[in-house]
């Protein structure tokens, strides 16, 4: 009888602990807040974002991260920290900012954020400067109210790559490109896509968003569908969700909303499709929302 009530005794101080554990984590992640209609609500501390980390094969890969819900310049920061060479958090996996880069000053000003890096950012391979850019733009470009990004060292605006010298932009947006990939033979009827192929690692799939040019006289919504139903990257370990058991009978453009029409589709999988075609299309087109039918009955909606 008293080993029984130890043991519930036990058993009982073990499910407080616990309970007292969950709350403070809770309380940790989200705060009250009262509305201008006096009710209460919680409000997460924490904002989902994504970083570009590359991998072995030297594509930069789209990763979730967790931001705190600081002002601008504080997220960046994060950001940017995540971005180091020294980053091991994920397999196979890494950041391309050389561990010794400082920050000499960070500011943001209409949607602007300017940084000024140590001479150290660039030491790294040749054909790695342009990749160390792009993740950096790209990372700080999802969060929420930075829209372009001019880059100095020691203080003097970046306009061209030291070892490549290949000349970037002044002010850096998402035109800049990412894992960019050129099938163009000629400037004539040239096309700019974003395509957002799976990359898979130890059974984690992850996005990876590449920037092709492409000769071609068709309609961009065209090209993106066929070259993610292509095989395109077939000697990577890149892969796309569109497939043969993937048939897109019909699309259509009503001023910034497209409509696409399935006429089958592998529901397994129907928002790894969904997600990619959206994102593809989002980066490509200037469209605010994308809705998906099979047949005549709508299955997906994605907004911008």
């Amino acid at each position: 009888m008293l080993k029984r009530k130890a043991l519930k005794r036990i058993y009982l101080t073990t499910l407080v602990l616990f309970i007292m554990l969950i709350t403070f984590s809770f309380n940790n992640l989200e705060k009250e807040k009262v509305n201008d209609l006096g009710e209460v609500e919680f409000v997460s501390n924490l904002n989902t974002s994504h970083i570009y980390l590359i991998n072995n094969d030297n594509y930069l890969v789209k990763v979730d991260i967790l931001l705190d819900k600081d002002d601008i310049v504080n997220m960046a920061k994060e950001v940017l920290n995540n971005l180091s060479i020294n980053n091991k958090k994920y397999n196979n996996l890494k950041g391309l900012i050389p561990s010794n880069t400082k920050i000499n000053d960070i500011s943001y000003e209409n949607n602007t954020l300017m940084i000024d890096f140590s001479k150290d950012l660039l030491k790294v391979r040749e054909n790695l400067e342009e990749k160390v850019i792009e993740s950096i733009v790209y990372s700080l470009l999802e969060i929420d109210g930075i829209d372009k990004i001019v880059i100095k060292v020691d203080g003097k605006v970046l306009e061209k790559l030291d070892k490549s010298n290949k000349t970037i932009p002044t002010v850096l947006d998402s035109s800049f490109g990412i894992n960019k990939s050129y099938e163009i033979t000629s400037l004539k009827d040239s096309q700019k896509v974003v395509l957002y192929y799976v990359f898979n690692d130890n059974d984690n799939n992850y996005y990876v968003p590449v920037t092709k040019y492409v000769n071609s006289n068709d309609n961009k919504v065209k090209v993106i569908i066929d070259s993610l139903k292509g095989n395109y990257f077939s000697n990577t370990n890149l892969s796309s969700y569109l497939n043969y058991k993937t048939d897109i009978k019909d699309f259509s453009l009503d001023q910034d909303i497209l409509t696409i029409t399935f006429s089958s589709l592998n529901n397994d999988n129907l928002e790894e499709v969904t997600y990619s075609l959206a994102s593809s299309i989002f980066d490509s087109m200037d469209i605010k929302k994308v809705i998906f039918q099979l047949d005549d009955k709508i299955i997906d909606v994605k907004s911008k």
